[in-house]
């Protein structure tokens, strides 16, 4: 009985491996075969037949690579679907060395179950229609019926799959779609996408993003995973994940067939968990990291076209004191409330942070001269100082601010914040609540 289950041959050099292949694969309808090198893979792939082989790039002596292009050279394995699983074989080059070797798919480590069974699965489903179809193609040799049972039967696959399936013009016109494709385009007619002329341009926003695409397509042939936000034809937007590749037509009918998925819920996640990751969590504002990289930035536009760039240093007057007093909470109710106003305050080209505590950084990324940055500085320590309604009580406090500037106050990020944050202190130390700049107490500059 196992040995008219469909096969599905293993390869790696390390025996945990093999075994945790294995055991992933428990739950599977299917004969595990292993083999621990290169060359056993080659043997094995060429004196038994194969639903689909997991190859291990990284091996002694004859590694992945050489193994698939060595499969892909007897007729008896030539056609077995490979899948490369590696470690640390993931950049752009090794992936494209991968797929010019013969392999239809890539799976790093460490390896994810679901995604495993579900591929390995999906190429079972794809050798047991074709040995049904082999078999009737047999029976059946040199008759119409054949042919129209083969066709069929890949156009069922083709209908089926989840993921929109396309094939498409250099100039963007398709000329075959999927179930699936229309789906994630918005259309509900086939006519309403085959043979409208440049229909994928005008479904992909960006115009750097069909720029990329192009030179990619043109580079190397073919694109992976390459990701793109796209317009449904009722207006919504979503991103999509794309895997293509030209195909040499005859008298140079050359056109690109590919693989589309909708990939919107995942991308929202991912930039949602970047811009959590810049964001202060209590006052919503930006917090100390992205003010460096924004400082960074207004730097290095800063000398290439000679501007000056004020940071401003600010610290609440007496906040201990409302924490101590009234609790905690109505510090943090406090904070987002002055974090507000100074927002208001702050221009959009601008960067406003939360750095610590009750600490407030702002970037003035392109000011006239220094007195353009004492007018803004005026203007926030008088916002700063209006009374405040905190759980029913008014409260009043104010600030401190130290300024300093680019480039004679510093000329990199560390610098200008300490020295804005000592110019703060300058003023503090003068019973101010006022401000002052790095110079105004005899700092060296």
């Amino acid at each position: 009985m196992d040995d008219q289950l469909q096969k599905v041959l293993v390869v790696d050099d390390s025996q945990t491996n093999l075994a945790l292949l294995k055991h992933m694969l428990r739950d599977i309808e299917c004969r595990v075969v292993q083999a621990e090198s290169g060359a056993e893979a080659v043997e094995r792939a060429r004196t038994s037949d194969f639903a689909v082989i997991l190859l291990d790039i990284q091996m002694p002596g004859m590694n992945g690579y050489e193994a698939a292009a060595r499969i892909k050279e007897h007729e008896r394995s030539r056609n077995v679907p490979i899948i490369f699983i590696t470690a640390i074989y993931q950049d752009e080059e090794n992936v494209h060395q991968g797929y010019e070797t013969g392999a239809v798919d890539y799976l790093f480590r460490p390896v994810d179950p679901e995604i495993l069974t579900s591929k390995v699965k999906a190429f079972l489903q794809m050798h047991r229609q074709k040995m049904l179809l082999e078999s009737e193609v047999e029976q059946r040799r040199n008759t119409e019926i054949a042919l129209r049972v083969a066709e069929e039967k890949y156009r069922s696959i083709f209908e089926r799959a989840i993921e929109g399936i396309f094939q498409c013009t250099l100039g963007g016109e398709y000329l075959e779609a999927n179930p699936a494709m229309l789906r994630i385009l918005g259309y509900e007619k086939m006519s309403d996408v085959v043979n409208v002329p440049a229909l994928r341009d005008a479904h992909m926003i960006e115009e750097h993003h069909r720029r990329l695409y192009r030179e990619l397509l043109a580079r190397d042939g073919a694109v992976t995973n390459f990701e793109f936000r796209l317009r449904r034809c009722d207006g919504e937007v979503i991103w999509c994940s794309e895997s293509s590749r030209l195909v040499r037509g005859v008298e140079g009918r050359d056109f690109v067939e590919g693989v589309l998925e909708d990939i919107t819920d995942r991308k929202n996640t991912e930039l949602e968990l970047k811009r959590l990751a810049t964001v202060d969590s209590l006052t919503g504002i930006a917090n100390r990291h992205r003010f460096f990289d924004r400082l960074e930035h207004a730097l290095a536009l800063a000398k290439r076209y000679e501007r000056i760039v004020a940071v401003l240093f600010v610290d609440l007057n007496d906040f201990k004191q409302v924490n101590d007093t009234y609790g905690h909470q109505a510090g943090d109710e406090l904070l987002c409330m002055v974090a507000e106003r100074l927002q208001q305050r702050t221009r959009e080209s601008d960067t406003l942070a939360r750095l610590g505590g009750d600490e407030f950084g702002i970037l003035l990324s392109d000011v006239r001269d220094r007195e353009g940055a004492f007018s803004v500085t005026e203007n926030l320590l008088n916002v700063v100082r209006e009374p405040y309604t905190v759980r029913g009580h008014e409260l009043t406090i104010g600030a401190t601010i130290g300024i300093s500037f680019f480039p004679e106050d510093g000329k990199d990020p560390v610098t200008l914040i300490s020295r804005a944050d000592a110019a703060m202190y300058g003023a503090k130390r003068q019973g101010k609540n006022d401000y002052g700049t790095f110079g105004d107490y005899g700092l060296p500059g």
